[in-house]
């Protein structure tokens, strides 16, 4: 388990640190308790840290990475309790927990903050498609999709394992371009039996010379995997031209 031993290997840093500091304390004269109150100052935001030697730097270093990892993962931390695992398991002392324990301690909590986090991203793409269906020229296919028709061709529909000549731009809910043919000023031959689940409902509807704009649930698109700047769970938007439903021998 990858995460398991980088957590580790900065803790032990974590303890470094502590353990630097701690010394460092020990040195000073204790101050009576008047003397501490009458001098004390409000504490600032930025901690001084001198790192004395390239211990106390990369100390300080993993300790940074393991602060900015537990917070990637949305991990609840009680900052005091860490410290005295730190110094129990560092010292060879007895812990509560044993190593499977630990692990599995471990695990259950990032399962559960995985699945915050995937709550949270699913409720915000349901949130926007739910903005979107209050369009009254949106409609909507029984699979979920919701599409806008914004040119109506004549020409033929393609079906789901044809190949087709299409230009098309997509966007994240938040109006950010993530790819274009048009900007790459030339028009796109594919198989629709090899695109997202939500190109192959929707294209089958559309007539050449069509042009739709498609908002399409993550169960549709890349799920529940980031893809590139594509954020897990996201709903996707895209205006599509079918230019041609492309014969065999013509597929480039």
């Amino acid at each position: 388990m990858n995460f398991i031993k980088t957590y580790f290997l900065a803790t032990l840093a974590i303890f470094s640190v502590m353990a630097a500091h701690a010394q460092t304390a020990k040195k000073q004269p204790v101050k009576s308790r008047t003397s501490q109150v009458q001098k004390a100052k409000p504490q600032t935001a930025v901690q001084t840290v001198t790192l004395k030697n390239g211990r106390d730097t990369l100390s300080y270093a993993l300790g940074m990475d393991l602060a900015r990892m537990l917070k990637s993962t949305g991990f609840d931390v009680n900052l005091n309790m860490l410290s005295q695992a730190l110094n129990t398991a560092y010292q060879g002392g007895n812990t509560l927990f044993s190593e499977a324990q630990k692990d599995n301690v471990i695990q259950q909590n990032l399962s559960a903050a995985r699945e915050k986090k995937s709550a949270e991203l699913r409720k915000s793409g349901e949130a926007f498609l739910a903005t979107v269906r209050n369009n009254p020229a949106v409609k909507s296919t029984p699979e979920g999709i919701l599409y806008e028709v914004l040119v109506q061709g004549e020409g033929p529909q393609p079906s789901r394992t044809d190949e087709v000549k299409v230009h098309y731009a997509g966007y994240l809910p938040d109006g950010k371009k993530f790819d274009s043919s048009y900007d790459r000023g030339q028009p796109l031959n594919l198989s629709l039996e090899q695109v997202i689940e939500g190109w192959r409902i929707a294209l089958p509807m559309m007539k050449v010379g069509s042009k739709y704009k498609l908002y399409i649930p993550y169960n549709l698109a890349y799920g529940e995997r980031e893809t590139g700047i594509i954020p897990a769970f996201s709903p996707l938007v895209f205006e599509i031209e079918l230019l041609d439903v492309v014969k065999p021998d013509a597929v480039q």
